[in-house]
């Protein structure tokens, strides 16, 4: 009997106990199934970081767009360019929502996977078609007469001694040199400050004369624009008579240019001559103290019927202000020199026209050849995309319930958008880079043979 009741205790025990298992199992079951940690972390971090259904916040719309303008302006993608991993897209691509249009799906792929295309846009809309001004022209080549240039002061020493009054084909040396001059002066560019000194205009070349010519040095003109009329009647008042106090009238010329300096203005001395300093002055020390003072004037000498004794003295006085030395001899040598000055602006013209053909044609090859790199660089881009968003496509195509080729469809018409976009801006910006460098280039040959025209035509 104690066996028996042993036993149904422990079987009822046992009863009891698969009862309670039951139970639990059964309160298990009623609730929803929990993944397993890891798959439940893993399935959070996609939430957090992948791409969202629209109504999630997910703002993929605007990549919905067949307008290439806009499409152009989209941000790209968080795996555009270097930046693409086709297995971590595809990753995202697990997270997409089920039951989605192409046209859709689309859109979000594209999301992911879009090029910048904002800087090729922005470079198309605002890229300058213009081409810089030609280079300055011959006449105002380091010339003070155009805007921004350097302040131009001229100052002829004019040498009135006695042997200015020989003559030169029968006519004298002063008068000559008084119309070269004035021919010289009245030349010059616009807003140049001209001064006139004369020296050994007083007293004659006799010894007893010798003291008052050799401190005969004066301004007769003092310096500022050139007026015709005043400028004639300085001119008008003096006459060859003393002895040549050329040192003397350097050293003046220091003193009336000393307040003339810095780095805007440019003083050029122009001596004419016809002799060596006979008063014991010293004109080469006086035209390299005077080149190397703050005034930094360059000392230029014109000699009319010089001997050699004399040439090698105003060659040396030349040196010295840093300048040259010209020497003519006959009324002839007189004309060709200013004939041989008209050349050389001829031949300025002719070289002015051919560099500025040049660089007009070198920039405009530079930029067409720069439109045709961005215009490859932009093409290759689209493409690249295109590659990308149809591989994905036959991915997404064995995920979801959708037409892989629906999505290739939107991708292949908005690539052609693209390509088509880049290939006719630039063509149409290349087109106007010639257009307007070959009117350049025209306007600058038309300039430079009415120049060239005008001085053969002159009588300069």
């Amino acid at each position: 009997m104690v066996v028996r009741k042993m036993y149904t205790l422990v079987l009822l025990s046992f009863l009891l106990l698969a009862a309670s298992a039951c139970s639990s199992k059964e309160k298990a079951s009623d609730a929803d199934p929990q993944p397993a940690p890891s798959q439940n972390n893993s399935i959070e971090t996609a939430e957090q970081t992948g791409p969202k259904d629209s109504e999630d916040g997910e703002d993929f719309r605007p990549y919905q767009t067949e307008d290439v303008m806009e499409r152009l302006l989209l941000a790209p993608g968080k795996f555009s360019g270097e930046q693409y991993d086709e297995a971590e897209v595809k990753r995202w691509i697990d997270q997409f929502p089920e039951g989605k249009t192409a046209e859709e799906y689309y859109a979000r792929l594209l999301s992911l996977v879009a090029e910048d295309y904002r800087p090729y846009h922005t470079l198309f809309s605002q890229y300058d078609t213009s081409y810089q001004d030609a280079s300055a022209i011959p006449e105002e080549r380091e010339q003070p007469g155009s805007p921004g240039s350097k302040q131009l002061n001229v100052q002829i020493l004019f040498d009135a001694s006695g042997s200015m009054a020989g003559k030169i084909d029968g006519e004298t040396r002063i008068e000559l040199a008084k119309d070269a001059v004035n021919s010289f002066v009245a030349e010059l560019p616009e807003n140049t400050n001209v001064a006139l000194r004369v020296y050994g205009h007083k007293g004659s070349g006799k010894n007893s004369d010798r003291e008052l010519s050799c401190s005969s040095t004066e301004e007769i003109y003092a310096l500022a624009p050139y007026q015709e009329e005043s400028f004639g009647k300085a001119l008008n008042q003096f006459a060859p008579a003393g002895w040549t106090p050329l040192g003397a009238s350097i050293e003046a010329a220091h003193d009336d240019l000393q307040s003339y300096t810095g780095e805007n203005i440019e003083n050029i001395i122009y001596i004419v001559s016809d002799g060596i300093e006979t008063c014991g002055g010293d004109p080469v020390g006086a035209a390299k103290k005077l080149n190397q003072s703050a005034a930094k004037a360059i000392v230029n000498i014109i000699g009319f019927d010089v001997d050699d004794e004399g040439q090698q003295q105003l060659k040396q006085v030349a040196e010295a202000g840093m300048g040259k030395y010209t020497t003519v001899r006959t009324k002839q040598e007189i004309e060709d020199f200013f004939k041989k000055e008209k050349h050389r602006l001829i031949e300025e013209w002719f070289a002015w026209e051919s560099e500025n053909v040049g660089q007009y044609f070198q920039s405009e090859q530079t930029r067409v050849d720069e439109m045709f790199e961005k215009e490859k660089e932009m093409i290759e881009l689209v493409y690249s995309e295109q590659e990308h968003l149809d591989t994905l496509s036959n991915y997404v195509d064995e995920k979801f319930d959708v037409n892989g080729r629906e999505i290739r469809d939107y991708t292949r018409k908005l690539g052609f958008a693209l390509r088509e976009y880049a290939r006719e801006t630039a063509f149409g910006l290349r087109e106007e880079l010639r257009d307007k460098g070959l009117e350049h280039r025209n306007e600058v040959r038309d300039q430079g043979l009415e120049e060239r025209q005008n001085l053969r035509n002159s009588g300069k």
